[in-house]
């Protein structure tokens, strides 16, 4: 048993094997360049690769407060996702309590997972490549951002394995996504009872044509059983690239400004940081720029220590103002609520890791699957199949989007189930689940600065529910997942309802639970909105900072409204638009 037990570990080693890290943990070499790139997620790896590529000669800086460890096998390996939530490579955020009107008075906060690594959350998310409707970015209403305009930068980065049409899909590009590779026996019986209510079967919810609406298997960012990041589709490919400087664990404390720049506007000129304890700084060249990419909590919370906000608000923290905007307004996020059910049949995704279903004793043969044929319950997050739904016929969209889970859900609180299966899966009971998640949300929330100190987290508050609208989608959603739960084509599992309960049947009550229990679905945008208006916008159609010269956002804070889906194929959109701004400059 031990040999084999060393087979697999060092099977897995190789397979996952980490490359290049001595270089991306030493601290940058160059006082100067034309490029520094706050943040190391999602949307800087597609920007650094780009721009090393792109723009010869041109010196590029990428600091990262998180890990080096992008290829760690709990990324990789698309179920150890449950051991990501609050590990070191989460900034494990908790929204404010006290700020979260929408919610019930005894909510403890909504927990936000964030991607504290090379690659941020694309590293730490549940894989699905949903991209919302055409009609989400038409409704965006900013030049140069329409769907017919965006839509070829979602096909410049996608490699789609999944056969599906070439309208609306690339199969070049370094972002793999493929369909899903493992279904179980639950997974079929949920297909079918949404086929028996009459929803149609959707195989690509990406194809604008058709439209979301449908239940079927979401496409997932994986290939060969192995999650793609952006970190492994395009850091990878040019950090060993003289011209590029990567520092991990590198906080930015504070971009800095001179007054009266060539416009004049303030202009960028360089930053601050920490490294092992050590204060740090960084400057770009004449002509260069510094793009904020740290996700939609890291970017304003930066912008606001940097003196870029709201006056009042910075004033309270005795920041002196340099462009009074409305950074951290706008926050928006899908809220969600569960409906499960128990089972007494051995049928469960999480029974597969038992030995025959035996609590306590573990099977190998999904690791074999996932070693030998990429293949099997390993390749799974879970959530990856499910269906989009208008809750009423006078939704332009879908509001409320489904992830059915072959599994059962012990607490109603969304991934903290996650985190706990992680610590019991031995001894895991038997059920399934539907997580109702409100996908185009009116509500919307805020960041604000707890302190003038950069190791503060900020406040953060969802918003949820503030709309009685949202509400509305969760609770019809709740409704629908009882009547596809307790079907005749379920009947055969012996379900019963664990959460919201039997009880709880009137709207109020449903309400109610929904208020206590609403979790986030992990698409967190729009708190440094774009828009055409510089008053009620922080970043200008090319993604410029209002006022502030030489300093753009390109990340997902910068969309102004929501899409319909999970937002990583989004942001890569965002910067491989925000590449070509750039270089358009340059």
């Amino acid at each position: 048993m031990f040999a084999v037990a060393t087979l697999i570990r060092g099977s897995v080693s190789k397979s996952l094997g980490q490359r290049g890290f001595e270089r991306l943990l030493s601290t940058s070499s160059n006082s100067s360049y034309k490029y520094i790139l706050v943040g190391g997620g999602t949307a800087s790896c597609v920007l650094a690769k780009r721009l090393v590529k792109e723009d010869p000669g041109s010196k590029v800086l990428v600091l990262e407060a998180g890990s080096p460890d992008f290829e760690h096998k709990y990324i990789k390996i698309p179920s150890a996702v449950v051991r990501l939530f609050k590990s070191d490579m989460d900034w494990d955020f908790t929204s404010s309590s006290q700020s979260e009107k929408g919610l019930d008075p005894n909510h403890e906060g909504v927990y936000l997972c964030r991607g504290k690594v090379l690659g941020g959350s694309s590293c730490t998310n549940v894989l699905l490549y949903n991209r919302g409707s055409a009609g989400d970015y038409d409704n965006w209403k900013v030049p140069g951002w329409s769907s017919s305009e965006v839509l070829k930068y979602f096909k410049k980065s996608e490699n789609n394995h999944a056969g599906v049409d070439d309208k609306f899909h690339g199969k070049s590009g370094p972002f793999n996504v493929d369909p899903v590779q493992y279904t179980t026996e639950l997974t079929s019986t949920f297909l079918d009872a949404g086929a028996a209510a009459g929803y149609s079967r959707n195989n690509d919810f990406n194809d604008w044509d058709k439209g979301q609406a449908g239940v079927g298997p979401f496409h997932v960012m994986q290939h060969n059983g192995v999650r793609t990041s952006a970190a492994s589709a395009f850091l990878s490919k040019v950090m060993h690239d003289p011209q590029l400087d990567v520092v991990t664990g590198a906080q930015v404390s504070k971009i800095e400004i001179d007054s009266g720049g060539k416009s004049k506007n303030s202009a960028a000129k360089g930053v601050s940081y920490t490294k092992d304890g050590q204060a740090m700084t960084a400057s770009i060249e004449d002509g260069g720029e510094i793009i904020l990419a740290a996700g939609a909590v890291g970017s304003p919370h930066l912008l606001m220590l940097s003196g870029i906000g709201p006056k009042e608000h910075l004033k309270e923290h005795g920041i002196d103002c340099v462009a009074d905007l409305p950074v951290g307004e706008n926050l928006q996020d899908h809220p969600a609520a569960v409906v499960c059910f128990k089972v007494d049949k051995k049928v469960a995704l999480t029974d597969e890791f038992k030995f025959f279903g035996i609590s306590g004793i573990p099977s190998p043969m999904p690791l074999l699957k996932w070693l030998l044929g990429s293949k099997g319950p390993l390749t799974s997050v879970g959530c990856d199949y499910g269906g989009f739904f208008k809750t009423s016929e006078a939704k332009e969209d879908p509001d409320l989007q489904m992830r059915f889970i072959p599994a059962l859900a012990q607490s109603p609180l969304g991934i903290s189930n996650y985190k706990e299966y992680g610590e019991k899966w031995l001894s895991w009971p038997s059920g399934f689940t539907f997580q109702n998640i409100c996908c185009r949300p009116k509500s919307k929330g805020y960041i604000r600065l707890k302190s003038s100190n950069y190791h503060d987290k900020p406040i953060i508050s969802t918003g949820y529910l503030s709309s009685d609208e949202d509400v509305v989608s969760i609770r019809n959603g709740l409704k629908l997942s009882r009547k596809l739960g307790s079907s005749e084509q379920f009947k055969k599992y012996n379900p019963v309802e664990l959460f919201p309960g039997p009880e709880v049947q009137s709207d109020e009550e449903l309400d109610s639970y929904i208020r206590r229990s609403a979790h986030s679905a992990n698409a967190l945008v729009g708190s440094c909105k774009m828009g055409v208006d510089a008053k009620t916008c922080v970043v200008d159609p090319e993604l410029r900072v209002n006022g502030v010269d030489a300093l753009r956002v390109i990340d997902s804070s910068v969309m102004p409204v929501l899409p319909g889906g999970q937002t990583c194929s989004s942001t890569v959109m965002i910067a491989e638009k925000g590449a070509d701004l750039l270089l358009d400059h340059a």
